[in-house]
């Protein structure tokens, strides 16, 4: 119903004292800052008019717009093809490491922890069962679910 501009404005006006010019700048250099192609041009789209790669920069653009500490991802990678994935794991991590950003990624895709965080907590039935640095979890996990999740990882199958 809203364009990509008047949700990110939007937002901004109710939670920044600015004027609407000042909102709409800071929202086109966001788009910017998470690589959305001719970002003036876009703040004039509707989301249903946007790939799902492009829909979740504009939402991480959202997120980042009144420059929060910490940024909950959950899930960001879900429904996107493995390209578009990997773009959005590498904007996170360029995010957090330019901005300063603490990141809490939620995932079940286990290959995308292991890539991108440097502390993974593992949770079973809403507890934390194991925690540590990723390798140490990935190759010598402590707890059986952790064990279990690891080993139910797809393994590349050699042929010849």
């Amino acid at each position: 119903v809203f364009t990509v501009g008047n949700q990110l404005v939007e937002t901004l006006l109710r939670h920044e004292d600015m004027t609407r010019r000042d909102a709409w700048d800071k929202s086109v250099d966001m788009l910017k800052a998470v690589g959305i192609p001719s970002p003036e041009k876009r703040m004039h789209d509707y989301s249903f008019q946007m790939s799902g790669g492009m829909r979740q920069r504009v939402m991480i653009a959202m997120s980042l717009c009144l420059d929060p500490d910490i940024l909950i991802a959950d899930e960001p990678t879900t429904a996107l093809d493995v390209t578009v994935q990997a773009q959005i794991l590498a904007l996170l991590r360029r995010l957090n490491r330019e901005r300063g950003i603490s990141m809490l990624l939620i995932s079940h895709n286990l290959q995308v922890v292991r890539r991108i965080c440097s502390r993974v907590a593992v949770m079973q039935r809403g507890h934390i069962v194991e925690e540590g640095a990723p390798e140490q979890l990935f190759t010598a996990p402590q707890h059986p679910y952790t064990a279990e999740l690891i080993n139910a990882i797809p393994r590349r199958v050699r042929r010849g």
